[in-house]
């Protein structure tokens, strides 16, 4: 098997998946933080941009892929559409729907992890 990249370092592409996997692990409950200081908050006006360019409508059906911490899960259920959350990060995926729950959204459906193993 060859090695690919991984930050500034070479690991096997065995091990990648399982390294990506620990640093979301471990940045869960920072992840907003980081995104509001690595995009200088910009990453707000993407999200609230590709709600309004989706155009949800109430009763609308919607699969969050990677949904992360919940935030486009969150202003889509805010518009009343049903909204499924999906990501391969168990971590993440709990955050999000923590946060969308204290929203007081309640989603009709459960939240989903994704196998994150790939072949």
């Amino acid at each position: 098997m060859s090695d690919t990249h991984f930050g500034f370092e070479r690991v096997p592409e065995s091990e990648k998946a399982k390294r990506v996997e620990r640093v979301f692990d471990s940045v869960a409950d920072r992840y907003d933080l980081m995104n509001d200081l690595m995009s200088f908050g910009l990453h707000r006006l993407w999200k609230s941009f590709t709600v309004t360019l989706a155009r949800i409508r109430p009763g609308e059906q919607v699969l969050d892929v990677a949904s992360g911490s919940g935030d486009l899960a969150r202003a889509m259920a805010a518009r009343g559409a049903r909204v499924c959350m999906s990501d391969i990060n168990g971590p993440m995926l709990e955050r999000g729907r923590d946060k969308v729950a204290d929203a007081g959204q309640l989603l009709d459906r459960k939240s989903t992890r994704l196998n994150s193993s790939h072949t």
